[in-house]
């Protein structure tokens, strides 16, 4: 894969902190590499905090996505302004998201990048979107598959995918959910993906999320290997402040030689209280 595209949209505006990052936190001392990894988490969480090109977007939005005291396996939530990744469909925006984090303090990866974990390659969190001609959706569940399959494309970009995947199924209204008093449908959908699960990572995402060796791997499957992701979205908009908002909540099935894992059905309670902890808040 070229270079630029392995840099793309997605890691353009991470990497001059997460290379900062990188390089200060090989400095640390008296520190095993999986309690630095956890607390990559933590600092990298902090410096895109503090992201100027990010900040400067909260600021145009007015309203950030923050999450209520999530469930203690989830990280963190990060935030990633979207505007390059958003550029086809001319909408700039803020991208708030948690993943499983390490299951204990002395293991170098993530329960998002372990295949066994039922959390293997999920993700909760929430978009806000302000279309850049002021405009308000008129088919709001399309925009949310739109805004989904752009940013699944470009993460798998930057972890090194090179056909990267992301092509969705008509959503299902499965009932309601209020979040932060919005009382709003709850949609149900698949999309056809792949994992990004690497033999060989590199970049700082790789580095960020951890990968297991190969040999914990189940048999039969391979690095970047079809998964179905198998989730929830709700959504609405805001006419005073022209936005969009999209609360989402996945995770990954998949199928190998030996067994088939279907992990929506094991962590669907912790999906939808992750999406029912979502709450907004005025960014001025």
């Amino acid at each position: 894969m070229p270079r630029r595209r392995l840099l793309g949209p997605r890691i353009r505006p991470k990497l001059r902190w997460m290379l900062a990052l990188l390089a200060c936190f090989g400095t640390l001392t008296g520190v095993g590499y999986a309690a630095r990894h956890t607390l990559l988490l933590d600092v990298a969480t902090i410096a895109l905090n503090r992201d100027s090109e990010l900040v400067a977007q909260e600021r145009a939005d007015a309203v950030a996505i923050f999450f209520v005291k999530p469930a203690s396996l989830w990280i963190t939530p990060m935030k990633n302004q979207m505007n390059s990744i958003w550029e086809p469909i001319k909408a700039n925006g803020v991208n708030y998201f948690m993943f499983a984090k390490p299951k204990t303090w002395f293991r170098s990866y993530s329960e998002r990048s372990n295949p066994v974990s039922p959390y293997y390659q999920a993700w909760a969190g929430g978009y806000v979107i302000k279309a850049r001609d002021g405009s308000l959706p008129v088919d709001l569940e399309t925009l949310a598959w739109q805004v989904t399959a752009l940013d699944q494309r470009s993460w798998l970009s930057a972890m090194g995918d090179p056909h990267p995947v992301a092509d969705s199924s008509p959503a299902t209204r499965v009932g309601d959910i209020i979040i932060d008093g919005h009382g709003v449908p709850l949609w149900h959908g698949t999309m056809r993906s792949h994992s990004d699960l690497s033999a060989h990572p590199t970049g700082p995402l790789a580095t960020l999320l951890g990968m297991p060796p190969k040999s914990l791997w189940p048999r039969g499957i391979d690095s970047f290997h079809d998964v179905s992701l198998d989730g929830y979205f709700a959504c609405w908009t805001d006419s005073q402040l022209k936005i969009s908002i999209v609360i989402y909540a996945v995770a990954a099935d998949w199928a190998a030689q030996t067994e088939e894992r279907h992990n929506f059905g094991l962590i669907n309670d912790d999906l939808l209280r992750a999406m029912k902890s979502a709450k907004l808040e005025a960014v001025h």
